[in-house]
Order: C-alpha cells, then sequence, then structure tokens
C-alpha cells in the first residue's frame, strides 16, 4: 500500500498526548493487567513452550472499559492461563481509550518501539492513518493461511467490509455495534402506538404523540433525543441505497476519500428535509445531556444510540418499565440499504520481532473465536463478531431473554454489506464540522440549502488540507 509522510500538525499535536499517556504504555493501569519493557521479549518462536524461558509479550492497548472491559480482561486472563501458556505467549492488556491509535503514531513518528504495542485496538474509520505505518501489519495474509483458526468466512460479510481497505482486509473485526432506536414500550401503549416507527414521517408523527409538557407548556418528556453527529449522520446517509456512500471511491475503499458526495446525490437533502419537520415537533431534543439516565428516567420516550449501550441500559432501567431495541427509521419509506457497521478493529504491528507478530495473531484469532465473542457480546451490546458464535446454545438462550441485543445483528444481517462507516483521513476534524453544523441548523441558524454547502465545503476543506500537507 502507498505510504504517505504523516501529517506535521499532527505530531505537534500528540506530543502532549505522549506526555500526559505514555507512563500507561510502559507500566501498569489500574484497569488491566500490567504492561513491562518490549526488552523483555525473547527471540521464541510464538508456537513453542519450549524454546527459551520467558514467555513472548504480546502488548495490547484497548479501548473497552465498564463491563465490556472487564469481559475483554476475563477473556485475556483465560488466554493467558490456558492457550497462552501451551504456547509460551503472555498477553500484557493496557487501557489506553481510543486515543491509543494517536499514541500509537506518535510512538512511530518518535521511533519509540518500546513504548508501543504489538495489537490496538482502534475505530475502523482510523485504519487509513494506521496502514500509513510501515510497522502495521496488514491481517489479510494471514486470514488466507489455511492453518489459521480464522478466516474471512469467520465474520459476517457486513463486519469483513468494515475492515478493507484498498482491496484488503487490513485488520480484524472485534467490537463492532450499530445504531438502533430505544423505545419505551410502555409510553408507546399509553399513546395509542403499536411497535416502532419504521420510516421518518412515522417517526415524527410518533414523536408528536409521545412529547409530553406541563401546563405552562415546558416539555416533561421529550419524544426523542439523539445529537447528529458524524456516525449519527453516516447511518442515514449510507441507508438509504447501497449506492449511498457517505465519500468517493465507495467511501475511502476502493482508494482514498478526498471529498464528500452526499451533497451530490441528494441524501443529505433528503435527511435534512426530514430533521427540519422532525425539529416542528417541538419534541425532539437535539443535544445530549445525560442520554441513558434520561431515558431510564422516563424522560425520553424513545432514543438512537449504539447497540453497544444495551447492557448500561438495562441495568439502569432495571424492572421499571419495558423497553425494546430497533433499526433506526428509514428517511425515505424506498429505502433499500441498512444499518452501517460501527466500532472498532484489532491491528498488529511488527516493531522488528517475527515471534511477536505471530504471537499477537494468536492473540486476535481467540478474541476472534465464538467463546470470547459471546462473552464480550453477552457484557455489552456489542455483536458477536464471529458466525458461529450466534448459533450456539448459549447465545440463542441469550437472545430469547434478552431480545434487544439480536436486533442489531439482524439489522447488519439485513443491510447491504457496502453500508458502511467511511474511512475519512480526518476523522476528528470531520466529526467536529458535523456535530456543529447539524446543531446550528437545529438551532435554527442554517436553512436547509445552508447546512449542505457549509458541511460539505468545510469537511472537503479538511480532507484538502490534510492532503496538501501529506503530498
Amino acid at each position: 500500500m502507498k505510504k504517505k509522510i504523516l501529517k506535521k500538525t499532527l505530531a505537534l499535536f500528540l506530543s502532549s498526548v505522549l506526555a500526559l499517556g505514555m507512563v500507561a504504555c510502559s507500566g501498569s493501569n489500574d484497569q488491566t493487567t500490567s504492561a513491562t519493557d518490549d526488552s523483555e521479549a525473547k527471540s521464541t518462536t510464538a508456537s513453542s513452550g519450549t524454546q527459551g524461558n520467558e514467555p513472548v509479550e504480546v502488548v495490547f492497548w484497548h479501548s473497552t472499559s465498564g463491563a465490556t472491559g472487564e469481559a475483554l480482561e476475563s477473556v485475556i486472563k483465560t488466554y493467558n492461563e490456558t492457550r497462552g501458556a501451551e504456547k509460551n505467549i503472555k498477553v500484557n492488556l493496557v487501557f489506553q481509550g481510543y486515543e491509543g491509535t494517536d499514541k500509537v503514531i506518535l510512538a512511530y513518528q518518535t521511533k519509540d518501539t518500546e513504548n508501543a504495542p504489538d495489537i490496538n485496538q482502534g475505530l475502523t474509520s482510523t485504519i487509513p492513518s494506521m496502514m500509513d505505518l510501515d510497522w502495521t501489519v496488514s491481517a489479510d495474509s494471514y486470514l488466507n493461511d489455511s492453518n489459521s483458526d480464522i478466516n474471512k468466512d469467520s465474520f459476517y460479510e457486513a463486519m469483513q467490509r468494515s475492515c478493507y481497505y484498498e482491496g484488503e482486509m487490513v485488520a480484524v473485526p472485534f467490537a463492532n455495534s450499530t445504531l438502533l432506536l430505544y423505545y419505551n414500550v410502555d409510553a408507546l401503549k399509553e399513546a395509542g402506538l403499536d411497535g416502532p416507527p419504521t420510516t421518518m414521517e412515522e417517526l415524527i408523527d410518533y414523536v408528536d404523540k409521545l412529547t409530553i409538557r406541563d401546563a405552562s407548556g415546558q416539555v416533561t418528556r421529550y419524544g426523542l433525543n439523539v445529537q447528529v453527529k458524524r456516525y449519527q449522520l453516516v447511518n442515514f446517509i449510507v441507508s438509504q441505497s447501497e449506492n449511498s456512500f457517505f465519500g468517493d471511491n465507495e467511501g475511502g475503499r476502493s482508494a482514498p476519500m478526498t471529498k464528500l458526495t452526499i451533497g451530490e446525490d441528494g441524501t443529505l437533502r433528503n435527511f435534512l428535509e426530514k430533521w427540519d419537520t422532525l425539529l416542528n415537533t417541538g419534541g425532539y431534543k437535539y443535544v445530549e445531556d445525560s442520554i441513558n439516565e434520561e431515558f431510564a428516567q422516563g424522560l425520553s420516550a424513545m432514543v438512537i444510540m449504539s447497540s453497544s449501550r444495551i447492557g448500561t441500559i438495562n441495568s439502569l432501567i432495571d424492572d421499571s418499565f419495558s423497553y425494546m431495541t430497533a433499526p433506526i427509521p428509514k428517511v425515505n419509506a424506498g429505502d433499500t440499504s441498512g444499518a452501517a457497521v460501527g466500532g472498532s478493529c484489532l491491528l498488529m504491528f511488527d516493531r522488528g520481532n517475527s515471534a511477536r507478530v505471530d504471537a499477537a495473531w494468536d492473540v486476535l484469532q481467540y478474541c476472534s473465536s465464538p467463546e470470547a465473542q459471546i462473552i464480550i457480546s453477552k457484557a455489552s451490546g456489542y455483536m458477536p463478531v464471529n458466525v458461529e458464535a450466534e448459533n450456539t446454545q448459549e447465545m440463542q438462550d441469550f437472545y430469547q431473554e434478552f431480545p434487544q441485543y439480536k436486533v442489531a445483528l439482524d439489522s447488519v444481517k439485513k443491510a447491504s454489506p457496502l453500508a458502511q462507516e467511511p474511512l475519512d483521513v480526518v476523522y476528528n476534524e470531520i466529526n467536529g464540522i458535523i456535530t456543529k453544523v447539524m446543531l446550528d441548523f437545529c438551532e435554527r441558524n442554517l436553512t436547509i440549502d445552508g447546512a449542505i454547502d457549509k458541511l460539505v465545503s468545510e469537511c472537503n476543506a479538511a480532507m484538502d488540507e490534510y492532503y496538501e500537507a501529506n503530498n
């Protein structure tokens, strides 16, 4: 793959990240097992426990916290005590949050091989910047190895594509989610509504009927709460048809994405016109304060959030009311695509020790196993990425008891695999632009035409600036 010089200004920004975060790279973290210095690694083979006295160390940076983080710690603990012990591999799990990706880039720029990981869990949208590093090892050849426990078909087609970049499946799906509509079943019944809204037209009607106001006209219960940022907008765009990409070159999958196409193909206008009508109800809360808690307290009848929050919502609601999840409403009744895969993937790095790379691949195989994926999925709301997990009796029983979890997986399976997040090279900048433009639109500071022009032009300018600095 073509390697580009990383943006110079990124190094200046990331220097502060190093000062704040690199301590955790070589020390211990209270949420993880301790990570030791890379110099302890021995030149043993990853598959043999008989060569050398010290195990091959794999430093695994992750971004999961709470119940999901505890589930991952359990998976790695089991690995270290069983398969890892047999193969003389020891995983050191280090919590970094999603800032771990920035720290990998900084370590690469400063040639700091000792304070870098062998595996990093990062958002799939950051794949292009990761593939710019000579350290990064594409998973493609490993997945094509007949001796591997997993191959590309171990994953659902949409999840495979989420990890594709320029013709290769460069990463392994890990903690994947999608956007869902959460709705208060009891509130809908009281309003005479049967089942969730399936289109934007229905959503607008539902919000109007579900909103409650006091005697002074103040809203005491919103019909809907969601703040439209990058990921939310992406879902409403790519769900319109399998050719509804967020940007050119299939949203950056076939080649680097250089511009947004949503202003040209009408998909952004389709969404904004419906969202404008939704705003007119007065029952839509367009900023997120404490969206989990407000839904659990009955202050919002419906919310749109990631499926990864199901575990949290279960613990907050307990038995106070009945709730269910559903696919997000279609922008247009005739839309033919569906949910976009969100969440993270696992990437490997080669810092000059082939034994550690092979060991890292062994860890990735284990983390992708049905057993590991079931543990992580049940603790969170992330979908099990291994196709075999869904059909186990354990998962079937779980879905029977908690049907909210299965909606996410069913939504992704029914959607076109082409419905994906874009691989935009300036993810953070684009997220900030979309968040600001949509807030201005919801506050009536921008018209539909004004929002389209501002969002597209500013996002394109951010990408242009990146490529000018790197070509």
